[in-house]
Order: structure tokens, then C-alpha cells, then sequence
């Protein structure tokens, strides 16, 4: 049996990770628009990217990074429970 302050202590800490941000989370992408963050699997309304990881982009005159691919890490930040967004790609 806890005791009271111990109750207390366990209160406050749930109490604070309410408004703590989540941590950005490193994903893998299964497919262009689909990734992976652990077992749980993100794609279509779930998941938001920015058009560059969609089309992909040129950075210079001689280089073009290509669109998100399956296999890719990318870094992933959770907005609400049912809302993901794809940061960027990771190397």
C-alpha cells in the first residue's frame, strides 16, 4: 500500500505530463505516403507531410533529393491522438 505522499507524488506527475508536449519519434516509411513507429502503422488522414517529401525538391543546380520512399527514416511528431506530422527526412 502507497502512502499518502507517495499518492500524492504519483497525482502531480500525472497531473504534469498532461501538458507536456509529445517527443518527436523516428518512423519508417512503408510506402510513399505510409509509415511505420513501432507497431503502429500511420497513412492517409493519420498522417501529414510536406509537399517537398511528397514531389520531391532540388537543392542545387546538380542535385535533387527525391520523394519519401518505403524504407526511409523520417522524424515524426504526434499533434493530438489521431493527428501525425512527418517532420523531415532522417540519414
Amino acid at each position: 500500500m502507497n502512502s499518502p505522499y507517495e499518492e500524492i507524488l504519483g497525482m502531480m506527475r500525472d497531473e504534469g505530463k498532461k501538458d507536456n508536449p509529445s517527443p518527436i519519434q523516428i518512423g519508417m516509411m512503408t510506402g510513399a505516403e505510409s509509415c511505420r513507429i513501432g507497431r503502429l502503422e500511420l497513412s492517409g488522414s493519420d498522417l501529414l507531410m510536406a509537399e517537398h517529401l511528397k514531389t520531391g525538391y532540388q537543392k542545387d543546380k546538380n542535385t535533387f533529393a527525391a520523394p519519401l520512399k518505403e524504407g526511409d527514416k523520417v522524424a515524426i511528431y504526434r499533434i493530438s491522438d489521431e493527428l501525425y506530422i512527418i517532420l523531415e527526412r532522417l540519414v
